[in-house]
């Protein structure tokens, strides 16, 4: 009876440790054209600065400073806000689309109808798939809460560190949609973050490079950590 009670125990662990790995792949990737793009972040920075330009809405500064040093937390990276625009790294913007695409230099699509969208991101990397700046808008006009704009807020400045796929988890904040659950970091989106700031993971990486890249980190290491 030990013995398959232990059997189990390390089947159990085995599969936990399988799953994150699968969740990390499905989160970090975006799929397009039916393609995984290769991986990109954030590397060789040691403080990513933040500005934020239109009225703050939806949360209250005290939890999104909160916010921003779990993330700094989870990647090891500095966070502060600036007032200088040209300085920043990744940049905030409350209003209305058609003001973002013409004072960020976004290019608008065309053929989509924008005027569903409560929200857009925008993202410029080198040629090794290294972020070099970043941009978010959150449209109030079109936001139909509090809890739908705390969402956007969070889960698009993942998008800005490079998180850009997405988890079919009602209580993952990297769900498409936003669901009754998932407006605060779960313990398994802080260690997907984690893991895609980890130094074994390296911009640029595909599919195969990270599969590979997974296998050398300590991933039961990550399960018991306490984030």
């Amino acid at each position: 009876m030990l013995i398959f009670t232990f059997s189990m125990t390390i089947y159990s662990q085995s599969r936990k440790e399988e799953q994150l790995k699968t969740d990390y792949i499905e989160s970090a990737f975006l799929e397009y054209d039916t393609n995984n793009l290769p991986i990109i972040k954030w590397e060789n920075k040691d403080t990513l600065k933040v500005h934020i330009a239109g009225e703050f809405e939806y949360m209250s500064k005290k939890r999104w400073e909160k916010y921003l040093n779990k993330i700094e937390d989870l990647v090891n990276i500095k966070i502060v806000e600036t007032k200088n625009i040209a300085e920043s790294d990744i940049k905030i913007f409350f209003g209305e689309l058609d003001a973002y695409f013409a004072n960020y230099k976004v290019t608008a699509p065309k053929n989509v109808n924008l005027t569903k969208f409560d929200n857009w991101n925008s993202r410029n990397y080198n040629s090794e798939k290294q972020l070099t700046n970043t941009s978010y808008c959150i449209v109030p006009s079109k936001t139909r809460d509090s809890k739908r704009g705390s969402f956007n807020i969070k889960k698009t400045f993942l998008k800005s560190l490079g998180i850009l796929g997405e988890l079919e988890n009602d209580f993952s904040i990297l769900n498409r949609y936003q669901t009754d659950n998932n407006t605060q970091l779960s313990k398994n989106d802080k260690r997907i973050i984690n893991i895609h700031y980890n130094n074994s993971i390296k911009a640029g990486m595909n599919m195969d490079e990270i599969k590979i890249a997974l296998n050398s980190i300590d991933i039961p290491a990550i399960l018991e950590e306490k984030f």
